[in-house]
């Protein structure tokens, strides 16, 4: 996988960081920039061009045109509705497929946008193919290490998330005191983690110094090529707020980036950011 990949990109510090360690590699790298979500002037002097997600059939004709064949998708976008897509006119043969992937969760939906790409030849890598070092290694990123009983807690996080893999909800719990005090649903994990603070603030919970873990990692069957479980300096921040112990993460199955960058974060905040590597994952 030498010959030259696009990078269609969303909001967020990801698609650029993957765009430097794509280029540091030797490969040429062209960004499509979704239009709203991502910021062309975070990526340089990136070869870049912007589209709207009505501009479909514009983005796969510069695709050919380059003669590229692998892409990456990487980057938070809401989701869009069908509705409001605008598409233009070599946009519109491509609409039946995109109503069919409309009719389901966002799992559903992002399975159909991988399914369309691969049904018009492109090869599909996702964000550790190509930049392995952003996903969470196994063991403490920074100088703090989870406790014993602290891992208990990540464990149990964990069997949380894979039990409820089946009904689409959330990547993300927050375990305290032997039970479950949060699950993530549609606000997301930032939003879950604020939760919890005010529930502390206010007395409604209380958890003690050392206890309270946020947990993340992906679904099972989730496709971690377009839908990989993320944290960044934003999540950690929360979680110092609300006056958590730590994170917990499914090593090599959660983006963080910068992991150098987070550690120094966590090690400034006293938290523990610490990968765990569960039965069954790859190396």
């Amino acid at each position: 996988m030498r010959g030259p990949l696009a990078i269609i990109a969303g909001a967020g510090d990801f698609p650029p960081r993957l765009a430097e360690l794509a280029a540091a590699s030797g490969r040429p790298v062209f960004i499509a920039a979704l239009d709203g979500a991502a910021d062309p002037s975070a990526f340089g002097q990136a070869d870049l061009c912007s589209y709207r997600l009505g501009q479909l059939g514009r983005l796969l004709e510069e695709l050919r045109r380059r003669e590229i064949a692998d892409l990456v998708l990487i980057g938070s976008l809401p989701r869009p509705s069908f509705a409001g897509l605008r598409p233009e006119a070599s946009t519109l043969k491509y609409l039946p497929h995109f109503a069919r992937a409309f009719r389901g969760g966002d799992d559903h939906l992002l399975r159909g946008v991988v399914a369309f790409f691969e049904g018009q030849g492109f090869t599909v890598h996702g964000p550790a193919d190509i930049g392995p070092e952003m996903t969470a290694p196994p063991g403490p990123l920074g100088r703090k290490s989870a406790s014993p009983s602290q891992r208990e807690l990540m464990t149990r996080g964990f069997e949380l998330l894979a039990a409820l893999s089946p009904f689409d909800v959330g990547q993300a719990a927050i375990i305290a005191d032997h039970r479950v005090v949060a699950i993530e649903a549609a606000e997301g994990t930032d939003a879950m983690i604020r939760r919890v603070g005010d529930m502390i603030a206010s007395g409604r919970l209380k958890i003690a110094k050392g206890d309270g873990v946020l947990v993340k990692a992906p679904k099972d069957g989730q496709d971690l090529r377009v839908d990989m479980p993320a944290i960044g300096p934003q999540t950690l921040r929360q979680v110092a707020a609300a006056g958590l112990s730590g994170i917990g993460l499914r090593a090599g199955r959660v983006l963080v980036g910068d992991a150098a960058e987070l550690a120094r974060l966590a090690d400034k905040a006293g938290l523990f950011i610490e990968g765990v590597a569960m039965a069954g994952d790859k190396a």
